[in-house]
């Protein structure tokens, strides 16, 4: 984002942008936690977390500071959740040498501003009884579903499918606002279940193609 003439840090930047990096932060040691705990470790590799944390801080927000808010929160995310991996695996396996994989953390840095700037730009809309609020809503119901489905076939997808419910009704409670809009939602999920697979399935395929 172009810093204009006269601008100041502060009119970018604001007190509620540093609770959502802080908020980001502890959503990414939540992730670090979990990738080492058998019972919470199907949510270290979905985007449910993520999901929740982007519907918490950027909806009724102007377009740009919704932006900058999202990718605050992802980039925050990010760094604690490969941090917190390290710490963790020192606390589990003392003694032992890791290492944090830069080329990962770089990438999933610029995946996290990427998709940031698309989740501000497009999710800020909800909660409002517009149709840009009724597709955004379906949007965010469809990535989660899309996500379970993406993690379907791997151990412990109970619990995934746990925090993908109380996620839907966490969405639907920011997002919906009349019985009317929610019967929309719902046919508006399907179709955006589908391009959400798509989305949710990208990372792991640009990982596996820049990185191996």
């Amino acid at each position: 984002m172009p810093v204009e003439v006269g601008k100041r840090p502060s009119d970018y930047f604001r007190f509620p942008d540093v609770v959502a990096f802080v908020a980001g932060a502890a959503s990414g040691a939540l992730g670090a936690y979990a990738y080492y705990s058998e019972a919470l470790r199907p949510l270290a590799h979905s985007f449910t977390i993520w999901i929740v944390l982007i519907v918490a801080v950027v909806p009724g927000l102007p377009r740009r500071r919704a932006v900058v808010r999202a990718v605050c929160a992802l980039v925050a995310a990010v760094l604690a959740f490969y941090v917190g991996k390290a710490v963790m695996y020192s606390i589990k396996y003392a003694g032992m040498p890791y290492t944090i994989d830069l080329s990962k953390l770089v990438l999933w840095c610029g995946l996290a501003v990427a998709g940031g700037v698309v989740a501000g730009f497009l999710f800020e809309a909800l909660g409002r009884t517009d149709r840009r609020g009724t597709v955004a809503t379906a949007a965010v119901l469809g990535l989660l579903v899309a996500d379970l489905v993406r993690r379907s076939d791997r151990f412990g997808v109970e619990t995934l499918l746990v925090a993908t419910v109380i996620a839907i009704v966490f969405v639907a409670w920011r997002g919906i606002r009349s019985p009317r809009q929610a019967a929309k939602v719902a046919l508006a999920a399907v179709p955006m279940g589908l391009l959400g697979f798509v989305i949710v399935s990208a990372p792991d395929f640009f990982e596996g193609l820049l990185i191996g």
